[in-house]
């Protein structure tokens, strides 16, 4: 599914991201309103895989929760990187009754990893670093 296709590979992207960045870097901030820091969107993102794992289980959005502690930690980032993408790829592996909700919670996760892909490419830009050249936007 093309869908699932791509959310798997903006996960990946992520990884790639923090694997290569500085831990100096997760808490700074953009001279802009509403500017939120690499840890900030690190904390949304592993939250919103978590809470659409969820959503997917049971057919419906269900709230959102997040088990990221430290938005500040690199390691605790990665590792809850790599583990809320394996919980979201076990939660669609268990699902046989696909509904058009749960389509369109995959659309929504898609979007919403998307959209932080893009304000984390600018982020680190206006920080003057590099992504990785695997960042399909950059």
């Amino acid at each position: 599914m093309t869908v699932l296709n791509n959310i798997y590979l903006r996960f990946s992207s992520f990884i790639d991201v923090m694997e290569t960045l500085d831990p100096q870097i997760l808490t700074k901030q953009l001279d802009v309103s509403k500017s939120k820091s690499v840890g900030e969107h690190m904390w949304c993102l592993v939250g919103a895989r978590e809470s659409y794992a969820r959503a997917i289980i049971v057919g419906h959005w269900d709230g959102f929760s997040c088990s990221l502690e430290n938005s500040k930690d690199l390691n605790q980032i990665i590792e809850k990187l790599k583990t809320s993408g394996q919980v979201f790829k076990d939660a669609v592996d268990s699902v046989s009754d696909w509904t058009e909700e749960r389509d369109n919670l995959l659309v929504h996760l898609l979007e919403h990893e998307s959209m932080h892909e893009g304000q984390l490419i600018r982020h680190i830009f206006a920080l003057e670093k590099d992504v990785p050249k695997s960042v399909k936007w950059a």
